[in-house]
């Protein structure tokens, strides 16, 4: 399989992986829930590529096997470190450290299945329009903040304060509501 097969399938298989791997974690908080769901999908991505690596790829139904694995390896406290040992502490930074690329935002994402169609469809086509009101540097702020990096990570990447970027978070918002007024 090349690359681009495993991550196509690996993306494709990711919602239905995640349902199952929360409903290992429902006994504890939702911080760490989330914490131990970003570890497992990591952990599984690391497993998923070195199969593939070792010629073991066969199928789609592997990855779910792989994907158990990973969330028993993270129910035992095993977890993705950096190259010096120590763990990050935002989702980028695990991502980092399994290897894997946050390149695009599909804020698609972000409407749940159960959203009502009419505000499945609003929310499709405005954000493209809002986000194409706001100059590179915002846009990319932004979609850095969605993907989940922490302030200070969105301060270093865009040489800025982490308190800049705080400030921005809240013009996003007023430059949000204003557009929503005007449509």
């Amino acid at each position: 399989m090349t690359t681009e097969t495993l991550h196509e399938t690996f993306t494709r298989l990711l919602p239905e992986l995640e349902a199952m791997a929360l409903a290992r974690f429902r006994g504890i908080g939702p911080e760490a829930r989330q914490e131990a769901l970003q570890n497992t999908t990591c952990l599984a991505w690391k497993y998923w590529g070195r199969l593939a690596e070792q010629g073991q790829v066969e199928d789609e139904g592997l990855l779910r096997n792989v994907w158990w694995y990973a969330v028993k390896q993270t129910r035992v406290g095993r977890q993705i470190t950096r190259g010096d040992g120590k763990r990050g502490k935002g989702r980028q930074d695990v991502y980092d450290r399994a290897g894997a690329a946050v390149e695009h935002i599909d804020f698609s994402l972000f409407v749940g299945c159960m959203t009502p169609i009419p505000d499945q469809v609003a929310f499709r086509l405005d954000l493209p329009a809002f986000l194409a009101t706001l100059n590179e540097r915002q846009r990319a702020m932004a979609s850095d903040l969605a993907s989940g990096m922490t302030t200070t990570e969105v301060a270093k990447r865009h040489g800025v304060t982490p308190g800049a970027v705080s400030q921005f978070r809240t013009r996003f918002k007023l430059l949000l509501e204003r557009f929503h007024e005007a449509a």
